[in-house]
C-alpha cells in the first residue's frame, strides 16, 4: 500500500459486547508502521498489543478527570474563607483634626488596661463558618502597616491573649498595648489577626485582617463637652429663652419667700410649746403645802 494514513475499523468480542475502534495507521514506503492513532473508545479487546495500548489511554484520561474536579473544588473553598472584625472595644473615642482640616474619630486605648477584639471566620458569601477550628495570632503593627520593633527587654509590645483558636466561627482576643504613641514619634497602632501557620496565610491571603488605628496613652483624660450650638431664629429665640429663665427664677424666688414665712411661723409655735413644757416641769418640781389640822 502507498505511504500515508489509512483508516481501519476493528471489532472485538469477549464478554458479549462489540466495541468499535477506529485505528489510523501511518506506513512508510516499505510498508512499516510508523504511527498508530486510536479514535473512539475501547473497553476490552484481547489478543492484540495495539488494543492494549488503546485501553491505557482512556484510563489516563479518567484519572485526570477525577483529580481535576477535586483540586478545583478545594481551590474554591480555600479562596473563599476570610476574616472579619466583629467587635473592637476601645477605652475612649476622641475627635481629631486631619491635615486637610477635616475632623475624624480617633480610637484611644490605655497601656494600663486591656481592650477586646473579636473576629469571625466567614465564607465567600460572608456567612460565618461555624464548623471550623482555626488557630489565630494577633500582632502589633504601625498605622502604615509596618512591624513594630521591640526596643526593650522588659515587656513585650503586645500582651494578653495573643494566640486564640477560632471555634464555631469566632475568636475573642483580650489585648494590651504596652508601648505609647508618644514614645513612637506619635504613631498610632493597629492589630493584625492572621493564622498562626504562615503557609496558610500565603495560600489564603483573605485570612488576615487589621483594625483601625489606635492611639496608645497612659491616662485617659476626660472628654470636654462640645460647645453649645447656636439656636435657630437668631436674637428673637435668644430673648425668648431669657424671658423664660427670668420667669422661672421669679417663681423660685416666690417659693423661697413662702418657705421662709412658714419657717418663721413654725419657729414661733415651737417656742410657745417649749415655754409651756418648762412651766409644767416647774409646777411638778414645787412642793405642795398641806394645812395642819386644828
Amino acid at each position: 500500500p502507498p505511504a500515508g494514513p489509512s483508516g481501519w475499523n476493528m471489532a472485538a468480542s469477549g464478554n458479549g459486547t462489540t466495541p468499535s475502534l477506529d485505528v489510523r495507521l501511518t506506513r512508510s514506503q516499505s510498508g512499516n508502521i510508523l504511527d498508530i492513532d486510536f479514535i473512539g473508545g475501547l473497553s476490552e479487546v484481547a489478543g492484540s498489543s495495539a488494543p492494549a495500548a488503546a485501553a491505557a489511554a482512556p484510563a489516563t484520561t479518567t484519572a485526570i478527570a477525577t483529580v481535576a474536579p477535586s483540586c478545583s473544588s478545594t481551590a474554591v473553598v480555600i479562596s473563599g474563607r476570610k476574616l472579619r472584625i466583629l467587635e473592637h472595644r476601645v477605652h475612649k473615642v476622641e475627635m481629631r483634626t486631619r491635615e486637610n482640616g477635616e475632623s475624624e474619630e480617633e480610637l484611644v486605648v490605655s497601656n494600663l488596661r486591656p481592650f477586646t477584639l473579636k473576629v469571625g471566620v466567614h465564607d465567600s458569601a460572608d456567612v460565618p463558618i461555624v464548623d471550623c477550628s482555626l488557630p489565630l495570632r494577633a500582632t502589633l503593627l504601625y498605622e502604615n502597616g509596618s512591624a513594630v520593633k521591640q526596643t526593650s527587654l522588659s515587656e513585650p509590645l503586645l500582651v494578653g491573649e495573643t494566640d486564640v483558636v477560632a471555634l464555631q466561627g469566632a475568636a475573642t482576643f483580650k489585648l494590651r498595648i504596652t508601648s505609647l504613641s508618644s514614645h513612637r514619634d506619635k504613631q498610632r497602632f493597629r492589630i493584625q489577626v492572621a493564622p498562626q501557620e504562615e503557609s496558610l496565610t500565603r495560600t489564603e491571603p483573605l485570612l488576615s485582617v487589621v483594625t483601625d488605628p489606635m492611639k496608645s496613652v497612659t491616662k485617659l483624660g476626660r472628654a470636654m463637652p462640645p460647645p453649645p450650638l447656636p439656636s435657630p431664629g437668631g436674637d428673637a429665640a435668644a430673648e425668648g429663652v431669657k424671658r423664660r429663665c427670668r420667669e422661672t427664677l421669679d417663681a423660685h424666688a416666690q417659693s423661697i419667700a413662702q418657705l421662709q414665712e412658714t419657717h418663721v411661723q413654725i419657729a414661733a409655735e415651737l417656742e410657745a410649746v417649749a415655754s409651756l413644757a418648762q412651766r409644767a416641769v416647774r409646777a411638778k418640781a414645787e412642793p405642795t403645802s398641806v394645812a395642819a389640822p386644828v
